[in-house]
């Protein structure tokens, strides 16, 4: 007896997979998720970032930016999703009836794996990153979001690769924000044949929604970042309509103030 109760607890650890597997519903994924990502177009490379508000429900509510290097548009949408037992959501977006989007949706609603499947020339892949239980997104929203000045506070770091009227280039930096509306930041850009580093400043404002504007070295057009409610990190796209196309991620490296 004890034999065949040993080679059942062996049999169940090997298929154990069966036991545990996923049983999703529209319920897995409930709350804000962000992403900022690189793509190629047949126009030339394109960047988005995007914060999308999913209520458990069906509905979903989101902000996105699209920037193409010489003109950035940003807009609200909704959309309405179901999601498999096997974790595979379909989501329409603005009242879309035909193609949907597919994504792979984390078992334990961290967020989604996606790629671009509308076939209209875009190349885009990527996973989005859980931010909060809250509905974040809501335009008509009466009640304070979660964010504040404070959010930011500590040291960030992030490094990225771009392009600049299409010829490939890096960045890598650290930002120290006060929690007050003031930064210091170091940065490191390379072509490839030449590296330059250099020093700056810049001021902040924070929405309760989770969206940052941040003015470096006196300029007047913020970079706009989707801010994570606890400070661990940023998403960001170049905005700047300046012949960069960049995306990135932000990730508090220090609750000091490292960057004088």
């Amino acid at each position: 007896m004890k034999r065949q109760m040993l080679l059942v607890l062996a049999w169940s650890a090997l298929h154990g997979s069966v036991a545990l597997a996923a049983n999703c519903t529209n319920e897995t994924l409930k709350g804000t998720v962000v992403a900022s990502v690189s793509k190629s177009t047949a126009a030339g490379p394109t960047s988005s970032l995007f914060m999308e508000s999913w209520d458990g429900a069906g509905h979903v509510q989101y902000l996105e930016s699209d920037s193409n290097g010489t003109q950035t548009n940003t807009y609200y949408g909704t959309a309405t999703y179901s999601i498999s037992p096997d974790c595979v959501a379909t989501v329409y977006y603005d009242g879309a009836t035909a193609q949907p989007f597919n994504y792979y949706v984390d078992a334990d609603g961290e967020g989604y794996f996606w790629v671009n499947n509308q076939n209209v020339g875009v190349i885009a892949a990527g996973h989005t990153d859980l931010i909060s239980k809250e509905l974040i997104v809501n335009p008509t929203a009466t009640t304070p979001g979660p964010c504040s000045l404070a959010t930011l506070k500590g040291t960030m770091a992030y490094e990225v690769e771009k392009t600049l009227q299409g010829l490939p280039r890096a960045s890598d930096g650290m930002e120290s924000y006060d929690g007050a509306g003031h930064l210091n930041y170091r940065e490191t850009d390379a072509d490839g044949y030449t590296t330059t580093s250099y020093p700056g400043t810049g001021t902040y404002t924070i929405t309760d929604r989770c969206v940052a504007s941040v003015y470096y070295d006196g300029s007047t057009t913020p970079f706009v970042f989707f801010v994570a409610p606890n400070g661990s990190a940023y998403w960001w796209i170049n905005n700047q309509n300046s012949g960069i196309v960049a995306a990135g991620k932000a990730l508090r490296v220090s609750r000091e103030l490292v960057v004088k």
